[in-house]
């Protein structure tokens, strides 16, 4: 008893650990799937945010050609500035990819502050008229006007010319040295109204000071940005696999309509829709943050202010640049008009509502697969403790057995080397007392031959060695064959038994001596467990099964001890005894149900029990009746009844 106790505290103490183990390895996975997320989503913000700047750099290259043909150093000689404009312009058309971005171009000159001159070039391409100022373009006049530029003792000042020369607040101030001058380098800049590319140069006449400011203005196509340059390079830089990732929009609340592009008509209109990423187009690139941000530090285009201000209105920065062919920077500057100026800005959102959408969406997957995997191995390890629980218990119902079989050949051996040592000694002295003594040889012999066929048959059917012969077998032949069987063992008992078997039962497809030896193993099991009662009941009769399939029903019923609830779930257990009969010290091998189970089964048949302690049981054996139509010639429900002492 203290052995068994001390093996459950070790399965106990085992299943235990195991569960901690599994508990401890699901803390765990959740820890790092939760560490793996909040890297995929910085991750892929930081991705997104490199993506958005790779669109931007490609819309600097879709500008830069253009650019550069126009771009001028100080002291262009303005008698022939139109033409070379013209030709550059013409060369830079031939080898645009979208010719049709530009619709006009302009030169604005301030030979005369009083009167300064607007050109514009004509449709044919070959020359430049005097033109008026188209309304869109009348803030920029308004600024041209206010950032007229002379040279004056070698210095660069920005204002207007009635006014003292000096440099207002916020205001980039240039020093030219004297001796040799060096060449000033205006950036190009962006008006994101029209949206047009405006450029400052100093010109002169035959390249003498003073040098005078010019400025060119490059209308450009608003829809050809719509329509060619955004989708290619949202083409070009976010999609993958022909499955676009994100929604994407081109936004400015100035410019002709808030959304210039779109990927999805149903994005960036919404005004409370928070995107993932945004980026500027134009001037220092800075991504913006949606949601409160820090006062103290605001880029506002080519502006920094501090304290969330910017320059006063009116107020223009030209910032000097490195030079312009260096390959490596070139930014476009916007111009601001206002302090509340939205850029042209390029926002994303996951398709999935959000980066964190779809992280979280990809997190529960996985957290979803990974306590799939924890749930396998829980129940792998539940199967593997199961499982050898369960050896164990066969081996100790083994050792049972062998125990069991070990009594009942001990009993019928101690019966012959009885009989035998006392006709050996001479004892037996008349022919009569010989043949009673022979008589109970020859039925101890053949009690140990059963059971070693048994054993046998059991053993056959557990590996699948055993064939079976089936045949059309009347029912009620096997039943005669099976109480002829097992007519000792009921005589000696004492039992009646009371047949009711139905007429004419249809024939059966089985094996004759298989179905015998079943039906022989559940009557020898009811005089074993009949008790006081000394009765057996076996009734036979034609019954419909479920989907209106026949089949003869042969029950062998008992009023004994019958069986608990507990042990009617392993009753046909191999060498399995419940505890009621071995406490009731009555002997047997815990086969002879289990062969009679596999022998109904191999035949296409069932074998069912029902119980009640106290009160007996009844086994059934059901056999399928193959041909309908035979059978119902054959049904009748007056049962025969005999009785056999």
């Amino acid at each position: 008893m203290t052995l068994a106790i001390s093996e459950n505290v070790r399965w106990y103490a085992l299943v235990f650990g195991l569960t901690a183990v599994l508990a401890v390895l699901a803390a765990l996975q959740y820890r790092s799937s939760k560490q793996v997320s909040d890297a995929t989503t910085e991750q892929m913000r930081i991705s997104l945010q490199g993506s958005l700047m790779d669109l931007r750099q490609g819309l600097e290259r879709e500008l830069r050609p253009l650019c550069r043909e126009l771009q001028t150093q100080s002291g262009f000689p303005r008698q022939s500035s139109t033409q070379e404009y013209l030709s550059r312009f013409e060369r830079w058309r031939r080898a645009a990819a979208h010719p049709s971005l530009v619709t006009d171009f302009f030169i604005w000159r301030a030979v005369d502050t009083e009167h300064p001159q607007l050109i514009r070039m004509n449709s044919n391409g070959k020359e430049f008229e005097a033109t008026n100022w188209p309304s869109e373009l009348e803030p920029l006049r308004r600024r041209f006007q206010d950032s007229a530029l002379t040279l004056k003792s070698g210095r660069a000042v920005y204002g207007r010319s009635d006014q003292p020369q000096v440099s207002p607040p916020g205001l980039v101030t240039r020093n030219l040295p004297a001796d040799p001058p060096a060449p000033p380098s205006f950036p190009w800049m962006i008006d994101q109204n029209v949206p047009a590319l405006v450029h400052p140069v100093l010109e002169s006449d035959s390249g003498r000071q003073p040098e005078t400011l010019s400025w060119i203005v490059i209308k450009l196509n608003l829809e050809v940005f719509r329509r060619d340059i955004f989708p290619e390079l949202a083409e070009r830089y976010f999609r993958s696999n022909n499955h676009p990732t994100y929604d994407l929009a081109v936004v400015a609340e100035n410019a002709n309509g808030a959304v210039i592009y779109s990927s999805d008509d149903a994005f960036g209109n919404q005004k409370d829709v928070v995107p993932d990423a945004a980026l500027n187009l134009f001037g220092r690139p800075v991504p913006i943050a949606r949601g409160p941000q820090s006062s103290s530090d605001r880029t506002f285009g080519p502006y920094t202010a501090s304290h969330g201000e910017r320059p006063a209105a009116g107020a223009y920065a030209v910032r000097p640049l490195p030079g312009f062919h260096d390959e490596g920077f070139f930014r476009i500057e916007p111009i601001h008009y206002t302090t509340d100026e939205q850029d042209w800005e390029i926002i994303a959102r996951h398709r999935k509502g959000s980066v964190e959408a779809a992280v979280t969406t990809l997190y529960r997957r996985n957290l979803t697969i990974n306590f799939g995997v924890l749930l396998v191995l829980a129940t792998t390890m539940g199967l593997i403790i199961a499982t050898s629980r369960r050896a164990q218990r066969l081996a100790q119902l083994q050792m049972d057995f062998v125990a069991s079989v070990s009594h009942e050949l001990r009993t019928p051996l101690t019966g012959i080397v009885s009989a035998s040592q006392n006709i050996a000694d001479g004892l037996i002295d008349n022919k009569e007392r010989m043949l009673r003594y022979g008589e109970a040889i020859m039925g101890q012999a053949q009690q140990l031959s059963d059971l070693v066929e048994q054993i046998l048959l059991f053993s056959a059917t557990q590996k699948d060695r055993h064939r079976y012969h089936l045949q059309r077998v009347d029912v009620v032949e096997v039943i005669d064959a099976s109480l002829k069987g097992t007519s000792s063992i009921i005589r000696s008992a004492g039992f009646t038994v009371e047949e009711a078997i139905q007429l004419e039962l249809p024939p059966v497809m089985v094996d004759f001596k298989a179905l015998s030896q079943c039906l022989q193993n559940l009557i020898a099991n009811s005089v074993k467990y009949g008790g006081d009662s000394r009765w057996i009941g076996i009734r036979a009769a034609l019954a419909d099964q479920s989907g209106g399939v026949k089949e003869v029903r042969i029950s062998i019923e008992d009023k004994g001890i019958g069986i608990g609830r507990e042990d009617l779930g392993r009753i046909f257990e191999p060498f399995y005894r419940s505890p009621a009969a071995t406490a009731a010290q009555i002997h047997g091998s815990g086969l002879g149900l289990a062969l009679a189970r596999n022998i109904a089964e191999a035949m296409g048949g069932r074998l069912t029990v029902r119980s009640v302690p106290q009160k007996g049981s009844t086994f059934t054996v059901h056999l399928p009746v193959k041909d309908d139509a035979e059978t119902a010639s054959h049904l009748s429900m007056t049962p025969e009844v005999n009785s056999i002492s």
